[in-house]
Order: structure tokens, then C-alpha cells, then sequence
């Protein structure tokens, strides 16, 4: 089972519930009659909460959407309860708290609000955003072809450093990695310093510059090992920072725990992706992009939305 709904049959009760979904962690809340879990990506449901807001005797329906299961479960509410779900952890309350305290860090534990962006945003006004209290932009300057290797320039790039930092929001830079071996890794973060060089920028920049680093199954990095990618992680960012910049490390959170090293990183600042609400992350973190949902004054469609904890 890799997916379910609930429904209630009275509208009298208030029902949430989310599952435990295989590789991912805790989902989001949803509510009655909405699917909870994924379709089509084969990840099983291992746990699932249920909050109901009002404990009387009622019947409900969990309903799989895997083929052709159908669960239909009686239970009295006042009784009910997922023992089978107490080995693993719930994390809701782990979230935001959980971000580095290095010496740049603000004592009051401030979160300052962010976006990042590539030439998908298109043509961004920029003042509009900082209107709409954006404190910092990391944006995109360049990416390796996820199948042939070749190094690009985002071709927003020199127009969105320009214009953020001409409104007053702080810029970082990140650059898409493909690269599998450590002679790619040096040659983009090489990529990313010789255009800033050449667009004179670099007093613009004051947060990280960021290896996003990932993998599917079509990408040609899919099938490297947990070391190789650590050591194209480091390659990229002691280059970073041997060049006077803050290096810093984006993915995923299931990536960041299964498919790096990071007791070798752990000296790197980290920005992690988990849209689920609360991370699961269980290590130190100084950007959390927790949507890629967001809508903000001054640019068209949606655009990913992160917190700082560090006022680099």
C-alpha cells in the first residue's frame, strides 16, 4: 500500500492524518477524503497518524490507493491506536530549532526569509520582492547537463545578481552538479568563480556558494558510490572556499542521509529541501528551503521558499 484516504461518515468530525512513506519520512497533514502517500513511485506506507478532534464511537474507511485494495476498518475512536507505528519517530517538533550556531549566527535565532532562483522565474522584479520581505536570493549560476556533461550559464544569472543586490537582498550563488568524478567537481566550482570574476560581482556575494548535488535515475551521477560523492562534494567546496567563499551543500533530505558522507562534510554549511512541514534532517542546517511552492510578489509562477538561520 503506498497511498490511502479516510473518510468520514459525518461531517461532525474533524479528522487528520498523515503517513510514514518509505525513504521520504512523515508526509504532510491532510484531511478527510484526501489522499495521504504517493502513487506510481512503488514507496510503501510504513506508519500512519490519525488525529480526530472529537472522541465518540464512529465508524471510518481507510481506502488504498494501490490497485485494487480496499481496506474497510471499524473502530472505536475512543480505543483506537497505531501501536504498530511506535518505532518510528515523530519529528514534528525538530524543525526550525535545529540549525547551526556558529559565530555569524544570530543570537535571538532569527529566521530570515529567502528564495532561490534560475532562469525559470523568468524575468523577476526584484523590488517587488524585497517589498514582499525577501531577505535573500541564492540564484542559480550554472549547471552541468544531467545526461551530457557540458557546463552551462544560467542565462538569468548576471541580470539576477545585479538586480537583487541593486534592491538590497543578499545573494548567494548555487550551481547543479552532475559531475562524477572530483576533476568535474573543481572544474564547475572553477565555472561558477570565473563568472564572477568576469562580471565583477564578488563583494555582491556574502551567503554560501552551493553544490546542489542529486540524482535520478536517467542522471549521469545515478549509479556513484556514497564516497564518490563525498568526494565531489568536497572537491567542489574546498575550492569554494579556498577562493575566500563560504561553500555550502543542497539536496535533499533522504539524499543527504543515505547517499553522502556527511560525518567527512560535517565542516560545511548545509541547506536541506524538505517540503513535509517539520524536517527529518537529524544534523545541523543553516537553510531549510521548505517549499517549492511559493508565490511572491514579483515573479510569475511558482518559486521555492527557504529560511536562513544565519545572517551570512
Amino acid at each position: 500500500m503506498e497511498a490511502i484516504i479516510i473518510n468520514l461518515d459525518n461531517s461532525s468530525y474533524n479528522i487528520k492524518y498523515r503517513v510514514h512513506v518509505q525513504d521520504y519520512g512523515w508526509m504532510d497533514w491532510v484531511t478527510n477524503g484526501q489522499v495521504a502517500g504517493t502513487t506510481g513511485q512503488s514507496k510503501r506506507v510504513e506508519a500512519i497518524q490519525i488525529i480526530v478532534e472529537k472522541k465518540e464511537t464512529h465508524n471510518f474507511s481507510i481506502i488504498s490507493t494501490n490497485s485494487n485494495d480496499n481496506l474497510n476498518i471499524n473502530s472505536d475512536l475512543n480505543n483506537f491506536n497505531l501501536s504498530e507505528t511506535s518505532n518510528i519517530k515523530d519529528d514534528t517538533n525538530s524543525n526550525i530549532n535545529n540549525f547551526s550556531k556558529d559565530e555569524n549566527s544570530d543570537l535571538n535565532n532569527k529566521s530570515y526569509k529567502g528564495i532561490d532562483v534560475s532562469k525559470h522565474q523568468g524575468t523577476i522584479d526584484w523590488k517587488k520582492v524585497k517589498n514582499a520581505g525577501i531577505n535573500f536570493a541564492m540564484i542559480r549560476g550554472g549547471y552541468r547537463g544531467y545526461t551530457e556533461g557540458h557546463i552551462n550559464e544560467d542565462i538569468r544569472f548576471k541580470e539576477n545578481v545585479k538586480n537583487a543586490y541593486a534592491n538590497g537582498i543578499k545573494i548567494g550563488v548555487y550551481f547543479y552538479s552532475s559531475a562524477i568524478n572530483e576533476i568535474e567537481a573543481i572544474d564547475e566550482a572553477n565555472y561558477i568563480l570565473n563568472l564572477i570574476n568576469k562580471y565583477d560581482i564578488k563583494s555582491y556575494i556574502t551567503y554560501p556558494i552551493a553544490i546542489d548535488i542529486e540524482d535520478f535515475e536517467d542522471t549521469r551521477n545515478y549509479n556513484l558510490s556514497i564516497q564518490e560523492r563525498t568526494s565531489i562534494v568536497k572537491s567542489f567546496c574546498d575550492t569554494i572556499k579556498n577562493n575566500g567563499f563560504k561553500p555550502m551543500i543542497y539536496s535533499y533530505t533522504y539524499f543527504l542521509e543515505t547517499k553522502l558522507d556527511m560525518d567527512k562534510l560535517a565542516q560545511y554549511d548545509t541547506w536541506i529541501a524538505d517540503y513535509y512541514g517539520n524536517t527529518w534532517y537529524k544534523r545541523k542546517y543553516t537553510i531549510w528551503q521548505y517549499s517549492d511552492k511559493g508565490n511572491i510578489d514579483g515573479i510569475v509562477g511558482d518559486v521555492d521558499l527557504n529560511y536562513s538561520y544565519n545572517n551570512y
